[in-house]
C-alpha cells in the first residue's frame, strides 16, 4: 500500500527535482479497506509534467493507473506509450504515465461514459426551462463522444497499419524538454499562475461550471470504486485536482497528506 508519508516527504524533498513540487501531488492514506490514492496534478502537455507522472509512478509504482481520459482513448494512448521515443513523441504526459507504470491496470475515468452522460441528463432534467444551457451541454457531449470515437478508430488504425495518427490537439509551450529542470519549472509555474488569475476574474460560464462538476463527481466515484481493488495513481489537469480531492474526502473520509 502506498505510505503517503513516505510520498509527502519525497516531495517536499529540498533534493527532489524542482518539477517535483507537492503543490502538484496529493495523497489519500487507504480507508474503509480500499487503497492509498496518489493524485498527480498536470498542465497538459507540459514538459515538467510529463517528467512529474514519469518519476513519481516509477518510483511509486500503482496498482491501477486512472487517466483524465475517455475509456475509448485509453487503446490508443497505449500505442502512443509503447512508440519508440523516450518520453513518448504522442500523448503527452498521459502517455508517459501509461510507460511509467509498466504493468499496472490502466483505466481511463473521464467522460463521455455512461455514468457521466446520466448525471448529465439528471442535472438537465433539473433544469427544464434553460434551453440554451441544454443546448450547449448536449453540443459539447457530442464534441466528446466524436473525439472519444475518433481516438478510438485511431487505435485500430495504429494496429492494423504503420500509422499511428494524432487526434487530439498537441498544446505547445516555450519551455521544452530540452530545458533544465529549474527552467522548466518555473515556466510551468508561471503558466498555470497566470491561468489561476484569469479564471479568478472571470465567472466561467453556466455549461463550463456544470460540465466541470459533473465530471468531477463521476472521476471521484470511479477512482472510489477502483480503489477497492488496491492503490491507485490518477493523473489530471490541474483545474481539476483540487475538485477530486474535495469529492473523495467527503466520500471516504481519507486524509489528504501532501
Amino acid at each position: 500500500m502506498y505510505d503517503c508519508d513516505e510520498i509527502a516527504e519525497h516531495v517536499n524533498s529540498p533534493d527532489t527535482d524542482p518539477r517535483v513540487d507537492s503543490k502538484y501531488v496529493r495523497c489519500l492514506a487507504g480507508a474503509n479497506g480500499g487503497g492509498s490514492v496518489l493524485i498527480i496534478g498536470v498542465v497538459h502537455d507540459h514538459p515538467a509534467s510529463v517528467f512529474r507522472v514519469s518519476h513519481l509512478l516509477r518510483r511509486f509504482p500503482p496498482h491501477t493507473l486512472a487517466l483524465e481520459l475517455p475509456s475509448l482513448s485509453v487503446p490508443l494512448f497505449r500505442r502512443y506509450a509503447h512508440g519508440p521515443d523516450t518520453p513518448p513523441r504522442l500523448g503527452g504526459e498521459m502517455s508517459a504515465a501509461i510507460r511509467a507504470a509498466g504493468d499496472a491496470r490502466v483505466v481511463g475515468i473521464d467522460a463521455p461514459d455512461l455514468p457521466y452522460v446520466r448525471s448529465l441528463f439528471r442535472e438537465l432534467r433539473d433544469r427544464p426551462d434553460d434551453r440554451s444551457l441544454r443546448r450547449t451541454v448536449l453540443t459539447d457531449l457530442a464534441r466528446g463522444v466524436m473525439q472519444a470515437v475518433a481516438s478510438r478508430v485511431g487505435a485500430v488504425v495504429a494496429a492494423l497499419t504503420p500509422y499511428t495518427p494524432r487526434v487530439y490537439t498537441h498544446i505547445a509551450y516555450e519551455a521544452t524538454l530540452l530545458d533544465d529542470p529549474e527552467t522548466q519549472a518555473e515556466h510551468e509555474a508561471t503558466h498555470l499562475a497566470q491561468h489561476r488569475a484569469f479564471v479568478g476574474v472571470v465567472d466561467p460560464p453556466p455549461v463550463t461550471a456544470l460540465v466541470d462538476a459533473t465530471r468531477e463527481t463521476t472521476m471521484a466515484a470511479r477512482v472510489a470504486s477502483i480503489r477497492r481493488e488496491g492503490d491507485v495513481a490518477v493523473v489530471v489537469g490541474m483545474s481539476h485536482l483540487d475538485g477530486l480531492v474535495r469529492r473523495l474526502t467527503s466520500r471516504d473520509g481519507v486524509t489528504d497528506k501532501r
